[in-house]
């Protein structure tokens, strides 16, 4: 029998209208679509989401539990390249059967292909709202550039050299604090909520008061503020600061003069600054070479510093001498470690200032030089931009080149794509306002703003390890972009996230075509069940590397099918007996799902077995219990024996959870 037609009929997977329901969302990443489905054995995190939507939904709430195919990456373009020379949905459906092969539930009105039209134009249409609100910028941005390979590194974890290039980055300095905290509302390890903060390049600074000579105050963060007393000279960026403030009457026309001047590197203001620390007078300017509000300079330590004082003639303060900080008041003779201890805790204590963490880490490279992928919706006229909006979506041709609806748009296509930051990271986001009849949504509406509401957050999110910036910290950015714009008092995104290693062939290594040992995931299928493949990715614990052990799925076989002959033995004849150890498996599977302990849901399953089911003669009542318990874990099987022992006329799910 197709047990998943026969789901689809019974809508066991659809959204169910019933508002009393309680809503959950479960949520996992599509894995890249590839020649043999899912041939690096990336299934663990799609299967243990799988097993907590059935539970979910088994329990009698609403649940949402968007699949699909990631069918934008790089490797899915050249994988359907390299079998059918064209672009279409053949190596797509290799990973969808395999997918209702294995279990996994798919409904088919959320089934989300993210190359096609529908879903290419939600994704477009986003990134074209955030640059239209300033979010996302084209510029000249230093990048990690890998020449041999034609590629810009990953932003958070690139090495070497920066080089410039012209590249789209998203802007993130003014929700920095709402990131980190619903990076630590999550229920999470903290290891890895310290790993996800750390890229955000965390920072103590000191944050202080300078008294201007015309009486305003300028507000100052030192990273290093044991060198306060070698502030030689201020650079304030009239594109951060309000420089009328910081301009004395006498000095604006040259001000003034100095903004229209394309030659100027900077302008006296007609101000000093009250250093508080030596109480020197501290001259300040006007100056767009930096990019930060408030630049300090500091000569005696940086060498770029140094070369324009001397080539402009500024005075400068020594600070350090034979490794000791001097001109530093009450820090002279300190060491630089024990002179930012002393500054901190005197200025604190004094209540100059207040030591702060702050995050550096503000604006992402979304740009990709990859030639496949979902295409930046912009063309490129003489440096001049051009939004394709109306002409969404920004097609792909079968021979993988970029097409438009209409051939009359000026201008060359921008080199590269959006890089997975970006289409990784809208995914939780977009999959709530996917429609497959291809109606583009804008992610700001008020309409999107209550499915926000209803939905989020993500009750569970099942992520591979390897993929927590795309999967956990972009669509936390990314949504707090859309919080800051529609409201602050929409939910977080996620609750709880699970992270999944990799999977491991039997010698350790990771499953991918250059250690030559790639899966063939059917063949797998066939050979050890899918009831087999799925108890394997059960019941090994969450956050260890799972191995792809064919002696042990033997095993697991020979386990299953035990299992299914016990089952097959229930009679109509009562054991009261046994009820007490029923009940108990009940009461305790409930509680470790409700906490999503799989595994150990699992092994209370097994030790059910070796006690009870393996030796001991069931009644048919005590086997629908069991079957019901079973069911998230072994789907297939459940609806066999509730279709042979049972007369089931509709899917067990019908029949909730047993109580």
């Amino acid at each position: 029998m197709n047990w998943n037609l026969r789901f689809i009929n019974d809508k066991v997977y659809s959204i169910d209208n019933d508002r009393f329901k309680e809503k959950k969302y479960v949520f996992s990443p599509f894995p890249p679509t590839n020649m043999h489905g899912f041939l690096d054995g990336d299934i663990r995190h799609i299967i243990l989401a799988d097993i907590m939507a059935r539970y979910l939904r088994f329990s009698n709430h609403n649940v949402f539990f968007p699949t699909g195919v990631n069918s934008i990456t790089n490797d899915s373009y050249v994988e359907c390249k390299k079998l059918y020379k064209s672009l279409d949905d053949r190596s797509c459906d290799i990973f969808y059967n395999q997918m209702v092969s294995l279990g996994v539930g798919i409904d088919e009105q959320k089934w989300i292909n993210m190359r096609h039209d529908e879903y290419v134009a939600l994704l477009q249409n986003a990134f074209i709202e955030l640059y239209e609100r300033k979010y996302i910028s084209y510029k000249n941005t230093p990048v990690f550039y890998d020449k041999d390979s034609n590629t810009i590194q990953d932003f958070f974890y690139g090495s070497g050299k920066k080089v410039p290039m012209k590249c789209f980055t998203l802007e993130i300095g003014g929700i920095l604090p709402q990131i980190v905290n619903d990076i630590n509302s999550i229920s999470m390890e903290e290891e890895y909520k310290e790993e996800l903060t750390s890229l955000l390049k965390p920072t103590m600074v000191l944050k202080m008061e300078f008294l201007l000579s015309n009486k305003e105050i300028l507000d100052v963060c030192m990273e290093e503020p044991e060198y306060l007393g070698g502030i030689s000279y201020i650079f304030l960026n009239p594109n951060y600061i309000d420089i009328k403030k910081y301009v004395s009457y006498d000095e604006y026309e040259a001000v003034r003069e100095f903004l229209e001047s394309d030659e100027a590197l900077y302008a006296f203001s007609g101000l000093t600054a009250k250093n508080p620390l030596t109480g020197l007078d501290i001259p300040v300017f006007i100056s767009k070479l930096y990019s930060e509000g408030v630049y300090l300079g500091i000569p005696d330590i940086d060498i770029e510093d140094k070369l324009l004082v001397e080539n402009e003639g500024f005075d400068y303060i020594n600070i350090i001498k034979d490794g000791l900080l001097i001109n530093s008041d009450i820090l002279d003779g300190y060491t630089k470690e024990e002179g930012k201890k002393k500054i901190i805790e005197a200025f604190t204590e004094a209540e100059l200032g207040v030591a702060t963490k702050i995050y550096k880490n503000e604006e992402i490279v979304l740009s990709s030089l990859d030639c496949f992928g979902a295409l930046i919706p912009f063309l490129e006229d003489k440096n001049e931009i051009n939004s394709l909006k109306d002409y969404l979506p920004y097609q792909i041709s079968s021979l993988f080149r970029p097409v438009l609806l209409e051939n009359n748009i000026p201008g060359e296509q921008i080199v590269g794509s959006i890089s997975n930051y970006f289409t990784e990271g809208m995914l939780p986001i977009l999959s709530l306002l996917y429609d497959s009849i291809g109606s583009i949504e804008s992610v700001f509406s008020k309409e999107n703003k209550e499915v926000f509401e209803k939905w989020l957050p993500i009750e569970v999110a099942y992520i591979p390890k390897n993929e927590m910036v795309s999967g956990i910290l972009m669509p936390i950015i990314l949504y707090n972009i859309i919080k800051k714009e529609v409201s602050y008092n929409l939910p977080s995104i996620f609750k709880k996230v699970v992270l999944v290693p990799r999977a491991l062939d039997i010698h350790q290594k990771v499953i991918k075509r250059q250690n030559n040992n790639l899966i063939d995931m059917d063949k797998y299928i066939s050979i050890f069940n899918a009831n087999s493949i799925r108890l394997l990715c059960a019941c090994t614990k969450e956050n260890d590397e799972m191995i792809f052990d064919t002696y042990r799925l033997s095993d697991l076989k020979e386990y299953v099918n035990k299992i299914e002959y016990s089952l097959n033995q229930a009679t109509i004849t009562d054991n009261y007996n046994l009820d007490y150890y029923f009940h108990e498996l009940i009461s305790r599977a409930k509680s470790l799902l409700d906490s999503f302990k799989i595994k150990e849901y699992v092994e209370l399953i097994k030790e059910f077995n070796e006690r009870i089911l393996f030796k001991e003669n069931i009644s048919l009542k005590q086997a629908l219990a069991y079957i019901k318990v079973i069911y998230p874990l072994f789907p297939e099987m459940s609806e066999v024996i509730y279709q042979k022992k049972f007369n089931g006329k509709y899917s067990i799910v019908n029949e909730g959870w047993p109580i």
